[in-house]
């Protein structure tokens, strides 16, 4: 039901849209019910605004406003931008509600809708005692298009803190430049595109973030923010910034990344004391010299296609953080020597092909990252780096790495991955505060017991190499909490790691490993096992014994059955068994009412038992590509599922859906393509809850009546089914976002209305249909009700399928032309098909014609039809 439709039936306003109820706001207070003595019009109730079930039928409806206010109230309605549409008619109604609304009764997303639909006044009584701060509150949280309320917020600012982030503003409310004591101001991710010139009445702000928005310059008034210390205008468009943000004299922190900025400010020169300036995703280039910004400690470049390392940033004396990743930088200048202080040096993806010797001449760099370039060799020179911490090298050509960065005893992160290493670097044994070690994606063979000199070594990941095996001697690392040895050749499970009880992560996932050892229970503290794409023929049982075992991967293996013991794994969440040779649901699951997600697709089960109802914390089930020869409806018994996926490209096709699917009332994702589903049950109409539906690939024809009360449905794919219309209702979507009706034979709309794969224009065309199909069915009943015979006229009312009593009535009424007899029971017929749409209508009453052997009229209604379809109306 649309709350405020209609909500003076004696006034002449739009009919009501759906009589669909929706919950009402948390902040919503129920009123008292109208007093029996109150009368109210028929019209009002038929409009849907008040439920009928909530009336008795010894009470008389209220007439007046108030009544007609609690009456909304009390039906547990929704008010919200959503449903209320900035027509004149709504503004007038709106305009009613002025003097009824109290505290109690109103939340802050239609208090500052109201206001902002043209609401005259407000009462200073919304702001005080605890009103005041739950307004706040849920104004904070609000998604409204227009911050009107801004000006009563002054007074409820205690910290000086206004947050207006994702609010969908195209200005800076007005309101806020009234408050003195503002400091910090957000107003990230907004549709804000110019900053007015009151921008100077902010003297105290001290903070001013409004990234992702749309600015394209700045006012010359900003300069007059002395107490600015951060100015975050990150995501916008702004490709020049004035010269008076030079006397920002407090500056401390400019972000500017992904702007349209290609020249280097020379205003910012002159801010003394900037320490963080981060100018990341521009187009710039940079002048021959930055001498001034001796404050300057942060710097960010990244994303800016320089080709050359500018020289003028080897004079900031106290740079510490330079980043410069993703440029197209060759090479780097000797006078890098000069940046003494320098502590971090960002050069990932750029196009470097050898380090200068100068490089390692910054003794006190703690971070050095240098992925993704061409680098060969690193210089024996890395030994002066004696506070190295942090070493990255991955993505480069290294085939070997200098013995001298066994030198840098400080280091503790070391990344070699995506090289092409063929023996793992003999010396990195002596690097005892080494906690990470990543040397994946290489060419390595083996691994020699010289690893067990890692006592430290916490994580370890060795991935996508030619491994044949893993030294026993690997259980001398006992620090080694996560261990990835995926995608190797190991045929063994390497006892080894058996050892290792501090361990929390081990992958070893795309291997030929086929049986698991005994010992493997001793790893107690194992949290994460990814044993995928091995040769398991089996769910080993002492895979039980890991009773912290929270996520277990046992896809694409040969396992037919689980043990009875896995009940002991209480601490398990995520078991993923798909790829594997089930063929019956394994009921030694079902107990598992902790699991929240299963993974059993691409295996052959027929049938699920009625014991998988235990399972009541699931949140998550795939079994597509089974043999399911009917839905399951076995798993509508799981009330806190989210996640259903029962996508068939392989296996038994899905000919329905149950209505029991209703049952899944906290169900999120359905996705039941390539089925041959020839339509979807009106029961999942009521999955309120209902985000994305993915119904490709079927026979789909068209969608339920009830589809449009999925009012959270954001995601709708029915491509490739056989849909010819869609609903007129689409419109009632509001969350729907991503949409997909291609290859289809759509008539209405056209599918190339559907190929922007936009709500809008769909639903313009469908209104428009809508309206041309009411008025041929105007035309089409007056039509029939001018040339039915006499003689013919009870023999039509039976084909409509009228009440006898009702044809006796009409029939003997003598103060009745025939032709408004006729017209009567035409009324009565569309009354008791109100659910049709209009064309549906039409389409019924030539069917009706033909079938009562009135030929020359089903001719006559046809040409009407097809020659209205022509009329621009």
């Amino acid at each position: 039901m649309e709350l405020l439709e209609n909500l003076d039936a004696t006034e002449d306003l739009p009919s009501p849209v759906d009589g669909n109820q929706s919950e009402s706001s948390p902040d919503d207070t129920t009123l008292k019910k109208p007093s029996p003595e109150a009368d109210l019009k028929p019209d009002a109730l038929q409009s849907g605004i008040i439920s009928s079930t909530s009336i008795s039928a010894d009470e008389k409806p209220c007439v007046s406003k108030e009544c007609l206010v609690e009456q909304i109230m009390e039906s547990s309605l929704e008010v919200s931008e959503k449903v209320i549409s900035r027509s004149t008619e709504k503004l007038q109604m709106l305009k009613k509600l002025e003097g009824i609304l109290t505290p109690d009764t109103i939340n802050a997303e239609l208090l500052a809708y109201l206001y902002a639909e043209g609401l005259s006044e407000i009462p200073s009584s919304f702001f005080e005692g605890r009103a005041r701060r739950s307004l706040l509150q849920s104004f904070e949280n609000a998604t409204i298009p227009e911050m009107g309320l801004a000006e009563r917020l002054s007074e409820m600012i205690d910290d000086g803190t206004v947050q207006l982030n994702a609010k969908g503003l195209l200005e800076i409310p007005s309101g806020l430049f009234d408050i003195q004591m503002l400091k910090y101001l957000h107003l990230n991710n907004n549709e804000i595109k110019t900053i007015p010139r009151d921008i100077r009445l902010f003297t105290n702000l001290e903070i001013l973030s409004i990234e992702r928005n749309q600015l394209t310059s700045l006012p010359t008034e900003i300069s007059l923010l002395q107490s600015l210390r951060t100015l975050n205008l990150s995501h916008n468009q702004i490709s020049y910034l004035p010269d008076g943000i030079s006397k920002l004299s407090r500056l401390k922190c400019l972000l500017l990344r992904y702007n349209n900025i290609e020249t280097f400010p020379a205003a910012l020169e002159k801010l003394e004391k900037l320490e963080i300036l981060d100018l990341s995703g521009n187009k710039l280039t940079l002048p021959d010299t930055m001498t001034t910004m001796k404050s300057l400690h942060m710097l960010y470049l990244n994303s800016n296609k320089m080709s050359i390392f500018p020289k003028a940033l080897c004079y900031l004396p106290n740079l510490y953080k330079l980043s410069m990743s993703d440029n197209q930088i060759q090479s780097l200048p000797k006078e890098i020597k000069e940046l003494k202080n320098l502590k971090e040096l960002s050069l990932n993806n750029n196009k470097l092909i050898f380090l200068p010797v100068q490089l390692f001449q910054l003794i006190n760099i703690e971070k050095l990252r240098l992925d993704d370039n061409q680098l060969e060799s690193l210089s024996d020179k890395v030994e002066n780096l004696q506070k190295l911490r942090e070493l990255s090298l991955a993505k480069n050509f290294f085939q070997n790495i200098t013995e001298n960065i066994c030198r840098c005893t400080k280091l503790e992160y070391l990344n070699l991955s995506d090289n092409q290493l063929k023996i793992f670097p003999p010396n990195l044994y002596k690097l005892k505060c080494l906690r990470e070690l990543y040397i994946s994606r290489n060419k390595l063979i083996f691994l020699d017991e010289q690893i067990a000199y890692f006592k430290d070594l916490s994580v370890l990941e060795i991935s996508g190499n030619a491994l044949m095996y893993i030294p026993v001697e690997i259980k001398g690392c006992t620090e080694l909490t996560r261990i990835d040895l995926s995608c190797n050749k190991l045929s063994l499970f390497p006892v080894g790691l058996c050892a290792l009880t501090a361990l929390k992560h081990l992958n070893i996932s795309q291997n030929y490993i086929s049986e698991i050892t005994t010992e493997i229970s001793l790893i107690k503290n194992l949290q994460h096992l990814n044993f995928s794409k091995n040769k398991l023929p089996s769910f080993y049982i002492y895979l039980c014994t890991l009773t912290k075992l929270s996520y277990l991967d046992l896809s694409n293996n040969q396992i037919s059955s689980v043990p009875i013991n896995v009940q002991k794994m209480r601490s398990l969440r995520v078991l993923l068994l798909h790829h594997n040779r089930f063929v019956l649901f394994p009921r030694e699951l079902c107990v598992l009412n902790w699991l929240k997600v299963l993974d059993l697709s691409e295996n052959k089960i027929q049938v699920i038992p009625s014991d998988i109802s235990q399972m009541q914390e699931l949140k998550d089930l795939n079994l597509s590509n089974n043999q399911f020869a009917s839905f399951p409806n076995e798993i509508c018994q799981l009330s806190s599922l989210q996640k259903l996926i029962l996508c068939q490209k392989s296996g038994l096709k899905l000919k329905s859906l149950s209505e029991e699917i209703s049952k899944l009332t906290s169900l999120k994702v359905l996705d039941v393509s390539h089925n041959e589903l020839q339509e979807i049950p009106e029961g999942l109409g009521e999955i309120k809850s209902l985000v994305t539906l993915i119904v490709n690939n079927n026979c789909l024809k068209k969608l339920p009546v009830n589809f449009s009360t999925l009012h959270n449905l954001q995601c709708l794919n029915l491509k490739e089914n056989k849909m010819l219309h869609l609903p007129s209702d689409l419109h009632l979507l509001l969350e729907l976002k991503d949409i997909n009706f291609d290859e289809n034979t759509l008539i209405r709309p056209p599918l190339e209305v559907c190929k922007a794969k936009q709500l809008l224009p769909i639903t313009r065309y469908l209104e428009s249909a809508d309206e041309r199909d009411e008025k041929i069915l105007e035309k089409v009943l007056k039509t029939i009700a001018s040339n039915i015979a006499f003689e013919h006229f009870e023999f039509f009312c039976q084909k409509l399928q009228l009440n006898s009593i009702v044809i006796k009535t009409i029939e003997t009424d003598r103060t009745l032309l025939l032709e408004e007899k006729v017209t009567q029971a035409l009324n009565h017929w569309k009354t008791a098909n109100q659910n049709l749409s209009p064309a549906a209508m039409t389409d019924q009453l030539i069917r009706i014609l033909t079938m009562a052997g009135l030929y020359y009229l089903t001719n006559k209604v046809k040409s009407l039809k097809l020659c209205s379809r022509l009329v621009k109306f």
